[in-house]
């Protein structure tokens, strides 16, 4: 969280589930999350990933809005240093209602989508 002086203070760090992701990130303030999810690779191995989050209500000031969204990549990278981790996804929302389980899991294993061929269309008939 940011302070009215502008300097950077950790809010809190909480143990939570991707379940449990939307209760513990504030809905009435601009807030920067960091978030270890833990998937599978290939079905069999797992892998520990850090997801960068970014949540600003449109309800919260104007000032506190300029102020967050300048100070993100600063607060990523000093993050990624003093913990020793690098940031694989990024996300940004407006509110923490809008960070679904589904979509944290469509990030890290997107959906493969069929590519169909060209139907030509029939000729027309003769009138």
């Amino acid at each position: 969280k940011i302070d009215p002086d502008e300097s950077v203070v950790l809010a809190g760090v909480e143990e939570t589930d991707l379940a449990g992701l939307l209760s513990t990130i504030s809905d009435t303030e601009p807030r920067y999350s960091f978030f270890r999810y833990t998937h599978a690779v290939d079905g069999t191995e797992e892998k520990s990933s850090v997801v960068f989050i970014y949540t600003c209500p449109p309800a919260s000031k104007v000032k506190e809005r300029m102020v967050y969204a300048s100070f993100k990549k600063i607060v990523m990278d000093a993050a990624s240093q003093a913990g020793g981790f690098e940031v694989a996804k990024k996300l940004e929302a407006s509110s923490p209602s809008e960070i679904t389980p589904e979509m944290i899991d469509e990030e890290f294993h997107p959906k493969q989508e069929q590519k169909q061929a060209f139907a030509r269309p029939k000729r027309p008939g003769k009138r």
